[in-house]
């Protein structure tokens, strides 16, 4: 009764919710192409699933460095290849070079997304039914400015777009820099039935502010990592101050020998943050997973958004489907993972039309040490995620 009793007045705090960037947790959780909600079991199920917590039987503690650098399919690629032409002077510009600069605009400018990722270090430790983690984190979200809101440039003939309509292009640039720390609590509520929940206090800085083309922001092979970083630099410099508690409801059900499923409620509440150019409407999103383990060796797991849901703050909606499998070796010493991310939202769900990130990654276990390590590659064969974890198994 008294477990229940310190849940509900968790479950009393949480009352906001603050979801920045879609993400993974860990080099597991990247290496399965972010699908864990259903099985984890280090310090990360503070933030995929708490409840998972109450099934652990050890404690742990662990460090860890993970980032992350997406765009929408070429996006910093079209961007790049827009800034080679003399933006300035388009009106002179021969009628070839009109047409395929106005061609590789409306591509940008109609994108569904744009660049999008964060880099943070992560120090934790966990043990059966509670965790505590402390997370530095920088991330940015760029896309592009609704054109057709500020200009019609796209409803134009090419021949009567002016100079100064390609000066007013923009890019918005959202970038966070911040601490979070984060308390997690779980609980047996029924046989085989857990719940969770994780407590955020966040503490940072958050710019937003939109950029010309024309302006000394774009420069030619910039890549989204160069972008990423200098939205959340600007943070640290000229950002406004903010403090948020924020929270994540998870439960996890055992199915029998082989099967588990997770739910996660993350940002239960809803909540707004002021920027500086306007107040953000943070989504609410529920994760379903589940895993599949036939023995202590083979794993297959699946995590799908309930619904889809605005996560960039751009107007779009995402809704994510991950599938990942590992397989451990020398009686688990050693783990061999691989999965995939993609967009049920997206016409191309999978191949080379598609937005679909692949991971990969292996796991080590020596003693009471297991140190995982991952890369997130895209459908060019660019690596765009890189995370390394280690942790300490404390009995």
């Amino acid at each position: 009764m008294k477990n229940v009793l310190f849940l509900l007045i968790l479950c009393g705090l949480a009352l906001q919710g603050f979801p920045i960037v879609p993400g993974y947790y860990g080099a597991r959780s990247l290496s399965l192409g972010y699908s864990s909600t259903a099985f984890n079991y280090d310090i990360n199920a503070i933030y995929i699933n708490p409840s998972l917590l109450s099934s652990l039987s050890y404690s742990l503690s662990g460090y860890q460095y993970q980032n992350s650098y997406l765009e929408y399919k070429n996006f910093a690629e079209d961007l790049s290849n827009v800034l080679a032409y003399d933006l300035e002077n388009f009106e002179s510009l021969g009628d070839s070079e009109k047409s395929a600069l106005f061609s590789t605009l409306t591509d940008l400018f109609q994108s569904k997304a744009g660049m999008y990722g964060f880099r943070a270090n992560v120090p934790g430790y966990i043990s059966r039914g509670y965790g505590f983690a402390v997370s530095f984190v920088n991330t940015t979200v760029v896309n592009p400015v609704n054109a057709d809101a500020e200009n019609n440039i796209f409803n134009k003939d090419i021949g009567d777009i002016t100079n100064e309509d390609i000066a007013a292009l923009k890019m918005n640039f959202l970038g966070l820099s911040y601490k979070k720390m984060s308390l997690s609590y779980a609980m047996q509520i029924y046989r085989s039935v857990s719940f969770g929940i994780t407590l955020h206090y966040l503490t940072g800085k958050i710019s937003d502010f939109n950029g010309s083309l024309l302006g000394d922001i774009f420069t030619t092979g910039a890549e989204s990592k160069d972008y990423l970083e200098y939205g959340w630099e600007n943070a640290k410099a000229e950002g406004s101050k903010f403090s948020k508690i924020v929270s994540d409801l998870g439960i996890n059900v055992n199915l029998g020998r082989y099967f588990n499923v997770g739910l996660v409620y993350r940002n239960f509440g809803g909540a707004k943050i002021k920027a500086p150019e306007r107040n953000i409407a943070l989504p609410k999103r529920v994760t379903a997973g589940l895993a599949f383990r036939p023995d202590n060796q083979w794993g297959f797991y699946l995590d799908m958004d309930v619904k889809p849901v605005e996560l960039l703050y751009n107007g779009e909606e995402m809704q994510p489907f991950s599938f990942g499998i590992e397989k451990g070796f020398f009686k688990n010493k050693f783990f061999v993972r691989a999965g995939m991310l993609s967009d049920l939202t997206e016409k191309h769900f999978f191949g080379k039309k598609s937005n679909v990130l692949y991971g990969m990654g292996l796991g080590f276990n020596m003693k009471k040490i297991n140190v995982d390590v991952a890369v997130g590659i895209d459908n060019d064969g660019t690596v765009k995620n890189l995370a390394i974890s280690g942790f300490f198994l404390l009995k």
